[in-house]
């Protein structure tokens, strides 16, 4: 990399002295021919000066701006990313507290236990007990600082809905919904929030999206496209070890409930274990179920040493005291809720003896997580439009005697987190900078089948037992994510490429139609430009969004692309007369327009972590810049060539061709046939090949279930408010009853 930016350096300065002597040769030339009287000679010598001094002043502006770079030390860009972190992290972590406008605003207290190994081999663990909000104090008395956050299990058989899926360990019970996220969450938040010097930024991950690379590289790819900095400020935190990852969802990663040895969890790990600077390992926290942590643990792929971290189930005293104080905090409230307090409160006194009645003792085992504790409170609390309560609180106690109240909860979540929002409630998840904030709408009836169908989709990449997840076009397909670019399989992997392949083929020639009109040869070039979007459905996959970055044209690529433009524009210039040279260095302009977007443009991988939406915004506006640029000088040249009367036409024409194209040789320009591509054209053929099954705002809709509790957001992906949720609407292809 050195030796690339000294080579660059080099040939700026080569660059800087052709140019100074180019202009002292004109000058030279000027002068020679004679006839000038005074002013004319001094403007010839002027002319060089002043381009000796532009060239000067290039070199001073870049000196002034490597000083300011020089200036930006690694705890000055770690301040800035905490407060980054902070801000978008934080707003994830109210919406999993209150899970949309109709869930309880007070947060549930959890218990955990950290077992610190002991210092010599085999030594005693030291257990230090604590509660959510003391764990940022405990992380901070570790050292290395490596901590994998699990739930404590429930007891075995306990409940149908906490027995582990497929080949999950059986040994025990299911830490599902036991609250490692938000645990993460508030670790990271009160990590980044009391940030001290040299102390380094917590960064959330998820394991679902690890590419197979170091975490080093992992999370430089991370920090330059989720959180937008530039690659030198990014290589700063990572050499001073200004950055903790926080990798979320291990048991994500492989179908199977007990991942082995050649897992993508074990390989994780592994990764983990190498992820060192200086000889030192590096500080890391990991939140996984315990069941798959074990079966990882087993087959001997652990971190060393590592700080196991257990979040413990929530008691009947505890269930007790949220409800007190979410939905029980009026006199209405304490009527309605009164028989499940009353149940809890037996519970927490007898806890599982005898004394306990069974309906109170199946209630606090039904409710002993805080996702359930939500379920429950947001579903009970649901309001017809006239006010009325839906549901009285007090049959939940039969529901839980009976084993049903666990697919009860999920079978009307939907419809109470949607009719929440027609009572004019507060949205927890407030709008991102820059979107208008607005109330979402949303039909139950309509956003279950949509939703389910989503579902299916994702069960269907994970993958089971017997077979492994799903694969198209040499990538593993997400079994949790929702990523708007990246659901193109949902609709058919054939059909949704070619469908792409014709809408890009049919707007090329509605484009041009209007151009063929004037200039027949217009219709040659339309069928010259069909091969190319036949091949880029063929060789192009995955389409990555991009983005404008004015930062890349200082960057090698940039420069070379400014250089090579520039040289275009001058020899077209220099190889014409004056009559028709205007017309043809425009033209020939067009073609540095190109390579000019094309090196303002940076492929999109990772977004702000607070609206996934933005990936299409921006890949869209990225083609619109360089189309339209393109367009409108190509258009420019052409009426200098053949006359005004077909210059406005051939500007709009060519710009929106030129934007397709972009697209379409998106893999070509940049050397990756597989990674090119338009993601907006793709995106617009996935809603065609969905039509009926999928709202034709896809972004809109499950922007609107994010807000309302249905769904939260992990980097540039929506996920199911919870895997269980996820699970039973694949199930469920219809909406039930909701009584």
């Amino acid at each position: 990399m050195r030796r690339q930016g000294r080579a660059v350096r080099v040939a700026v300065v080569v660059f800087s002295g052709v140019v100074c002597a180019a202009g002292l040769w004109w000058t030279v030339l000027a002068l020679e021919r004679g006839k000038l009287d005074d002013a004319d000679t001094a403007g010839v010598l002027s002319f060089w000066l002043g381009l000796v001094g532009a060239v000067c002043g290039a070199w001073g502006l870049w000196a002034a701006v490597h000083g300011l770079r020089v200036q930006r030390t690694a705890d000055v860009v770690a301040d800035e990313l905490a407060q980054r972190v902070v801000w978008a992290e934080g707003e994830q972590y109210r919406q999993l507290l209150g899970s949309g406008p109709s869930a309880p605003r007070e947060p549930i207290d959890l218990t955990l236990t950290a077992s610190v190994p002991g210092g010599a081999e085999d030594g005693p663990e030291d257990v230090r007990p604590g509660r959510l909000n003391e764990v940022a104090e405990i992380y901070r008395s570790l050292r290395p600082g490596r901590m994998v956050i699990t739930g404590t299990p429930s007891p075995a058989g306990a409940s149908r809905a906490d027995e582990p899926d497929g080949d999950a360990d059986e040994r025990v019970g299911s830490d599902a919904g036991t609250g490692k996220t938000v645990l993460a969450l508030a670790l990271l938040l009160g990590l980044a929030r009391e940030r001290t010097a040299d102390e380094p930024v917590p960064v959330r991950l998820s394991a679902a999206s690890w590419p197979g690379s170091t975490v080093r590289t992992w999370l430089h790819t991370h920090l330059t496209g989720a959180y937008q900095l530039n690659s030198h400020d990014a290589d700063l935190l990572l050499d001073a070890g200004l950055v903790l990852p926080v990798v979320d969802g291990l048991d994500e990663m492989d179908a199977e409930g007990a991942p082995g040895y050649a897992s993508r969890a074990a390989d994780l790990l592994r990764a983990v274990d190498h992820f060192e600077r200086g000889g030192t390992r590096c500080p890391v926290v990991i939140t996984c179920r315990r069941g798959h942590y074990r079966a990882l643990v087993d087959a001997d792929v652990r971190p060393h040493p590592v700080v196991d971290l257990a979040l413990a189930r929530i008691d009947g005293a505890g269930a007790r005291d949220y409800l007190a104080r979410s939905v029980a905090t009026t006199d209405v409230g304490r009527e309605r809720w009164q028989p499940v307090l009353a149940a809890l409160e037996e519970a927490a006194v007898t806890g599982t003896s005898a004394a306990a009645s069974e309906s109170a003792a199946a209630l606090a085992a039904a409710l002993d997580t805080p996702w359930r504790l939500t379920l429950a409170a947001t579903v009970y609390q649901e309001r017809t439009p006239d006010g009325t309560y839906v549901r009285d609180p007090a049959d939940l106690l039969a529901l839980a005697e009976e084993d049903r109240l666990h697919d009860h909860l999920l079978d009307c979540y939907i419809g109470a987190a949607v009719a929440a929002s027609r009572h004019g409630s507060d949205v927890s998840t407030p709008a991102s900078p820059g979107r208008i904030e607005r109330t979402p709408r949303l039909d139950a009836d309509l956003a279950w089948p949509r939703l389910a169908f989503l579902a299916r989709y994702l069960e269907a990449n994970s993958g089971t037992a017997s077979r492994p997840p799903r694969t198209v076009a040499g990538r593993t397909l997400s079994g949790t994510d929702l990523v708007l670019h990246e659901l193109w399989p949902l609709g058919g992997a054939r059909r949704v490429r070619w469908t792409e392949g014709a809408l890009s083929v049919l707007l090329v020639f509605a484009c041009l139609a209007p151009l063929e009109l004037l200039d027949p040869g217009y219709a040659v070039l339309a069928l010259g430009l069909l091969p190319f979007a036949v091949l880029g459905v063929r060789d192009r996959a995955w389409p990555q969004p991009r983005r404008v970055d004015l930062r890349r044209l200082p960057g090698h690529a940039g420069l070379r692309i400014l250089v090579g433009g520039l040289g275009v524009v001058l020899l077209g210039g220099l190889g014409t007369g004056l009559g028709r040279g205007l017309g043809y260095v425009l033209v020939l302009g067009s073609v540095f327009t190109v390579l000019l977007s094309e090196g303002a443009t940076a492929p999109r991988k990772q977004e702000p972590v607070t609206n996934p939406r933005a990936l299409l915004r921006g890949d869209l506006t990225a083609r619109l810049v360089g189309g339209l640029g393109t367009g409108a000088v190509f258009g420019l040249g052409v009426g200098a060539l053949s006359g005004p009367r077909t210059a406005l036409v051939a500007a709009v024409g060519v710009a929106v061709v030129f934007w397709i194209l972009l697209g379409l040789t998106d893999g070509t320009v940049n050397g990756d046939a597989s990674t090119g591509g338009h993601a907006v054209v793709r995106y617009l053929a996935l809603l065609l090949c969905t039509r009926g099954r999928l709202p034709l705002r896809l972004g809109r809709f499950l922007d609107d279930c994010y807000r309302l509790g249905i769904l939260r957001v992990a980097g540039t992906a929506w996920q199911f408010r919870h895997r269980e949720l996820q699970d039973h609407l694949a199930a469920r292809p219809t909406p039930p009853s909701r009584r």
